[in-house]
C-alpha cells in the first residue's frame, strides 16, 4: 500500500465521516494490519482498546468495551472493516482502505484544455506572462527588452473597439505604451522607424509580425512558465 497516499484519503474523505472513536480504531487497525502487509488480522479489544486513543484524556480513561464494540460495528456499517467472526484470541477482521471503500473517494474531474480562443489576456493576470514569453521579452512595438518591471500588455485595437483576445494584445514598454495611444498600430511602428528607433529591416518585420498578429497566427502557449509580474495597461 501506498502509506502517504492512504494517509491523504483518510484524512481528506474518511475521516469526516467518522467520530473520534472510530477514527482511534481505524487507525489502530490500519496500524496493525495494512500497515504491515497483512490482510486480515485477530485483534483482542477487551486489551486492544487501552491502546487506542489514549493520551491526555478524561483522566486517561481507556475507551469502555462497550463503546469499542459499538464502534467497531459502526465501522463495519461504513464499509470501514470486514468483520469475520469472534475466536479465542478475538475477533478476526480485514481493515479496508480509503480507496477500497465503495463511493468514498470521488472520481477526479477530467481535465479540460481551455480553448486559448477564449482567453482574456488582458484582465486575467495569470495569462498576461504568456503573451511577454510569444515576444520573447522584447516590446513588440520598439524590440526593447522587456521584464516584469517595465512591461505592459497593450491593445493594438484600442478599447472598445478591440477585445483581449491573443491577437488584440501585445506586450509593450510603457513608452510605447503611453506614446500609442489610439494611433493604429502600423502607423505607429512608421513614427518609430522615422524617429529612428527601428532600422528599415525592424519595422518590416514588424509589419509583417502585425499582419500574422491580426490574421491569428501569433498564439501563445497558455501553459508556459512565466515570469511574475502585474503588466496591465490599456
Amino acid at each position: 500500500m501506498d502509506a502517504k497516499l492512504t494517509l491523504e484519503q483518510f484524512h481528506d474523505h474518511l475521516a469526516p465521516k467518522l467520530d473520534t472513536y472510530e477514527q482511534a480504531i481505524y487507525l489502530y487497525l490500519l496500524r496493525h494490519s495494512r500497515l504491515q502487509g497483512v490482510e486480515e488480522v485477530v485483534v483482542g479489544f477487551q486489551s486492544a482498546r487501552r491502546r487506542m486513543a489514549f493520551g491526555i484524556g478524561e483522566k486517561g480513561k481507556p475507551m469502555a468495551e462497550g463503546t469499542c464494540y459499538e464502534k467497531l460495528r459502526s465501522l463495519e456499517s461504513k464499509g470501514c472493516v470486514q468483520i469475520h467472526g469472534s475466536e479465542r484470541n478475538g475477533t478476526r477482521l480485514r481493515l479496508n482502505l480509503p480507496c477500497e471503500i465503495t463511493d468514498l473517494i470521488p472520481d477526479a474531474a477530467p481535465v479540460v484544455e481551455p480553448n486559448i480562443e477564449n482567453l482574456d489576456f488582458f484582465e486575467v493576470p495569470e495569462n498576461r506572462p504568456a503573451i511577454l514569453r510569444r515576444e520573447e521579452n522584447r516590446c513588440f512595438y520598439c524590440l526593447r527588452s522587456l521584464n516584469r518591471e517595465n512591461y505592459v500588455i497593450e491593445h493594438v485595437c484600442s478599447r472598445p473597439d478591440g477585445n483581449n483576445s491573443y491577437w488584440n494584445v501585445v506586450a509593450a514598454c510603457r513608452e510605447c505604451n503611453n506614446r500609442k495611444g489610439a494611433i493604429a498600430a502600423d502607423e505607429f511602428l512608421r513614427g518609430l522607424y522615422r524617429e529612428g528607433f527601428l532600422t528599415s529591416g525592424d519595422l518590416q518585420a514588424r509589419l509583417d509580425a502585425l499582419a500574422r498578429l491580426r490574421n491569428g497566427e501569433l498564439k501563445p502557449s497558455s501553459r508556459d512558465s512565466m515570469p511574475r509580474g502585474s503588466g496591465r495597461a490599456g
